[in-house]
């Protein structure tokens, strides 16, 4: 009589505890190829207690994971709310595939801000990847850096407390892990010469990790007149390199594309999916479809006997089926990283008992650690788009040649099918970011006006005096920042399309995002299914429009220069001068109803700051009250960057990684000296992965770690499909 599936589950489960013990132990046990160990769906597949648990398996949370992971040593379990998803309509960059994807059910997490009044009293989308990969996985793949500035205000907004955050933070502390991060492939000798492109590997790059960047082969000659439309603006720089802290002026960007086979480099592939990665280590565990609502807390004294909550563990239950009767546990010996991004860090600190206690009591939470940071300081990249027509006769190919020429499409078919080149490989590679003082002449008053600023006039009433003391510091940063040529105001962004994105970089508005008083994850019966409650508070500083009013102006003149209206002949199509002219009520509210408040980048609001300036981690990353407890994504960032924000999670993920590793003595500190990253070796060849069996029930899918090859393999009674991943999808048409 065959065993039941519980027995064979048992047994199996059982086997799979004793391989990794022996594997922690130092005994050998052997990976046949293609084994994937680590993929679980099911709680009863986990284990009871890990040394590592990172919530949240996005950007950074796969690099915290792979890192903590990668010498066998210590388990690790990484549970993301998405799925496993390797279509091919995330990897596809060429033909068929669709470059701005929309929320949906699978891919993306579901949330709308509440009404902002300040946008036609419009709902927002609040964007953020819900499958394993995170944004990576969905992201526009514009893979830059901001300006070395950039990263020394964070340093700097911390005011008095700045020396304890300069020991671990700001440019130079985190060049060293953007380095690490990525693994850059220059543009070659053929390309430099025919479009001119600029790189300095030694600069800014040198790791091998394999999270790859890299330039598309092809590149629209049109935009050659826009890189020389800037050359007649005064104060335009043209830096070689803009990822080796100069990212001020116009330059080449990079992609997320792996050149090999021009698809999408992201945080699976890279973090996970590598031959020797966290797909295949008997250490490691990645529980999808499932959301974390709370981290367990136990009460404890610090050296100075003062109060502080240890972290020993999370509760968690499963995104679909049927809801347990109470949330599942699972405990950390070591720390648990939250690595759930922007919108949903603050949602499970405030859900655990940490975070402002207005906020908590309304939702009937008992505070453990009143924190009121937490959930504010929420910031992202405004944006709206300008279009124009280009009159000049024989410009050459366009992107919009695809619609107009059969003959040139077909051509370009070839092209793809052949080698994956020509015109379908083009990507957005040019970039101008620019300071204010090259934008307006003006731009002292703006200065100015954003110095006399008090906090307190734009931020609600009522919260804590630590949180307008924090935003007042950052009005001062803010100000020097906007008065500086070392750091970007405006992104647009150019390939030779007559379309345009203008972004707006450091917004001086702050929104917020807390958990509703009616969510249901506060409690260990709930599902926790409710989103955060976002408010993006778009415009409630007057000097934001303003300054976006002048960076529409400023377009208009520089298609409107000599140099463009002889090359390209440029015609305003929208919003249209004429209807909408510079400075006028009519552009300041053309711009509040076509505004868009997020780009995809939210950030800050776990902000990486003094508790007295409304922080929430300190250096260290550590949540402030407690122990055993971090955080690891972009909600640490105080201050948005000038830059798309991947590039950014990557190395806050390898940073957060070594802090981690620092404090649970993985390093031997008797010397003194800070860990250095180390450059990963070069990934081996994958091998090529077989074909999955089919299930007959993808319910019944599970995974166990791996069993040692035998001397002559038999064919097995009861194969195991290679992978659970969700049906891929057919190519986006």
């Amino acid at each position: 009589m065959a065993p039941s599936s519980s027995k064979v589950m048992s047994l199996r489960g059982l086997l799979a505890r004793a391989l990794v013990s022996a594997s922690i132990l130092g005994v050998a046990v052997a990976r046949p190829a293609h084994a994937r160990s680590a993929l679980v769906r099911r709680q009863e597949e986990i284990y009871d207690e890990y040394d590592y648990i990172v919530v949240g398996a996005g950007t950074a949370g796969l690099t915290v994971a792979d890192r903590l992971s990668e010498d066998g040593k210590y388990t690790v379990l990484c549970i993301e709310y998405g799925y496993l998803d390797s279509s091919t309509s995330i990897t596809t960059v060429g033909p068929g595939s669709r470059r701005d994807e929309y929320p949906s059910a699978t891919r993306y997490y579901n949330i709308t801000s509440i009404p902002q009044p300040g946008l036609a009293n419009g709902r927002k989308a609040a964007m953020a990847g819900a499958v394993v990969g995170g944004s990576s996985a969905v992201n526009g793949m514009f893979f830059d850096r901001g300006s070395a500035e950039d990263y020394d205000i964070w340093v700097r907004a911390a005011g008095e407390w700045s020396d304890a955050f300069a020991e671990e933070w700001g440019w130079d502390n985190i060049l060293p892990y953007f380095k690490k991060s990525v693994t850059f492939h220059p543009p070659s000798e053929e390309m430099a010469e025919q479009y001119g492109m600029t790189a300095d590997v030694e600069a800014a790059y040198g790791g091998s990790t394999p999270i790859h960047s890299s330039y598309a082969p092809y590149q629209w000659d049109v935009q050659q007149h826009i890189w020389e439309g800037f050359k007649h603006i005064d104060g335009v720089e043209f830096p070689v390199e803009g990822a080796d802290g100069h990212a001020v002026g116009v330059f080449w960007c990079p992609n997320s594309i792996d050149p090999s086979t021009r698809t999408r480099s992201y945080s699976k592939i890279g973090h996970y999916d590598t031959e020797d990665g966290p797909a295949y280590r008997q250490n490691f565990h990645l529980l999808t479809g499932h959301r974390v609502t709370q981290v367990l807390l136990e009460e404890a004294e610090d050296d100075g006997g003062d109060i502080v909550w240890d972290a020993t563990g999370v509760l968690f239950t499963p995104r679909d089926g049927p809801m347990p009767e109470t949330a599942w546990r699972v405990k950390a010996r070591k720390e648990v990283v939250v690595s759930a991004g922007a919108l949903h860090s603050p949602q499970v600190l405030e859900r655990s008992g940490i975070g402002p206690q207005d906020i908590l009591e309304a939702a009937g939470v008992i505070p453990k650690v009143v924190l009121p940071g937490v959930g504010w300081n929420f910031q992202d990249h405004p944006n709206w788009g300008m279009s124009f027509r280009w009159t000049k006769e024989d410009l050459g190919p366009t992107p919009e040649t695809f619609n107009a020429d059969e003959e040139f499409l077909a051509w370009a078919d070839e092209l793809w099918a052949a080698n994956k080149t020509g015109p379908h490989s083009a990507y957005v590679n040019s970039g101008a970011f620019l300071p204010l003082s090259v934008l307006t002449e003006d731009y002292r008053s703006i200065v100015e006006t954003i110095a006399a600023q008090k906090a307190e006039d734009y931020l609600p009433e009522g919260l804590d005096r630590t949180i307008y003391a924090g935003y007042q510091q950052q009005l001062q940063i803010l100000a020097q920042t906007y008065n500086s040529t070392g750091t970007a105001i405006l992104e647009l962004p150019f390939s030779g399309r007559s379309g345009f994105s203008l972004v707006n970089l450091h917004e001086l508005s702050r929104g917020s995002v807390h958990i509703s008083p009616d969510d249901d994850g506060t409690t260990d019966t709930g599902r926790g299914d409710m989103e955060p409650v976002v408010d993006y508070r778009t415009l409630v500083n007057p000097v934001d429009n303003q300054v976006n009013a002048v960076m529409v102006a400023f377009v208009r003149r520089f298609f409107a220069s000599e140099s463009l209206v002889e090359s390209l002949a440029p015609e305003e199509v929208s919003p249209g001068v004429e209807e909408y002219p510079d400075g006028s009520e009519e552009l300041d509210g053309w711009l509040r109803r076509v505004l868009t408040p997020s780009t995809g980048h939210p950030v800050g609001t776990c902000s990486l700051a003094p508790l007295e300036l409304g922080g929430v981690v300190g250096p260290d990353l550590t949540v402030y009250g407690t122990r055993r407890l971090s955080i690891a994504d972009n909600s640490i960032m105080p201050l948005i960057p000038g830059t798309h924000t991947s590039s950014t999670a990557y190395a806050i993920g390898e940073k957060a990684a070594d802090l981690v590793k620092r404090r649970t003595g993985w390093f031997d500190e008797s010397s003194g000296e800070e860990p250095t990253p180390e450059e990963p070796a070069d990934p081996e060849e994958p091998a090529q992965p077989e074909e999955p069996a089919e299930p007959e029930d993808p319910d019944d899918e599970f995974h166990i770690l791996p069993i040692e090859e035998p001397a002559e393999p038999a064919e097995p009674e009861d194969p195991l499909p290679e992978d659970p991943d969700i049906t891929p999808e057919e190519p986006r048409k």
